[in-house]
């Protein structure tokens, strides 16, 4: 009697165990689902308020040190959303006569400057922050070398350049001295000041031949007129020279 109850008891327990196997089975083979951050890309770098404020004070900027010849300005805002950046430079201090000696990428956060003399010089930065619209930022003034400690090589001395005319055009010759250059760029203006900066002058050639001879010709002839060469490096430095007076070749 007791056998009895017994088997069908465990063929119920063994049905039961049956049944619950493939569901314990598929529990433990379903893939766990695992919650991932999605990634948050980083934004875009900006263009700094400061570039928009109508009055920037040079000092909150830039800074600048001087060992000898060696002349180092430094400016810790990110202007890399721009479009690129250029330094100029004087030994007056004043909205004339500033030569741009480089230009760099808008990442740039340093430009290292080889002074021509022991003199002070000042600087300024020019973000371009568009095609259309750029932001001048400075002077910053380079003590004067009052040890001369430097080496002092001014490198324009080392560029020849050369005009001659005639009454309908003028020879133009230059040679440079041996480096790498990503640009070459002559001008002509029938004035000989600065005031009025490049664009006012008219594009003669653009060039990476070190040296050369070309003849422009002059849009009168009854006029005066002065050539500039700026020589752009590979490293965004800018050797220059101008402005030349094209004078009259001997009859």
């Amino acid at each position: 009697m007791k056998s009895k109850i017994v088997m069908p008891l465990l063929a119920l327990a063994l049905t039961l165990a049956a049944r619950g196997q493939p569901e314990q089975a598929a529990q433990e083979t379903a893939p766990k689902v695992v919650e991932v951050a999605a990634a948050v890309a980083p934004a875009p770098p900006a263009i700094p308020a400061i570039l928009y404020q109508s009055n920037i004070k040079a000092d909150d900027v830039l800074a600048i040190y001087r060992n000898g010849e060696k002349v180092v300005i430094v400016w810790a805002l990110d202007f890399s959303a721009c479009k690129g950046i250029s330094i100029l430079r004087n030994n007056a201090g004043l909205a004339k006569n500033r030569q741009v000696i480089a230009k760099l990428p808008a990442s740039s956060k340093r430009y290292m400057d080889i002074a021509p003399d022991a003199h002070a010089y000042w600087y300024w930065i020019v973000v371009d922050i568009n095609d259309d619209k750029s932001r001048r930022i400075g002077p910053i003034r380079a003590k004067s070398d009052a040890r001369k400690n430097g080496k002092y090589t001014d490198a324009s001395k080392n560029i020849t350049f050369g005009v001659q005319r005639d009454q309908a055009s003028a020879v133009v010759t230059w040679d440079l001295p041996d480096a790498k250059y990503e640009g070459i760029i002559i001008r002509r203006r029938n004035k000989p000041d600065f005031l009025q900066g490049r664009n006012q002058r008219t594009l003669v050639r653009n060039t990476t031949e070190r040296s050369g001879k070309l003849t422009d010709k002059l849009p009168d002839a009854e006029a005066d007129y002065w050539y500039w060469i700026d020589a752009t490096k590979e490293d965004g430095s800018i050797i220059s020279k101008g402005p030349i007076k094209a004078e009259f070749g001997a009859k």
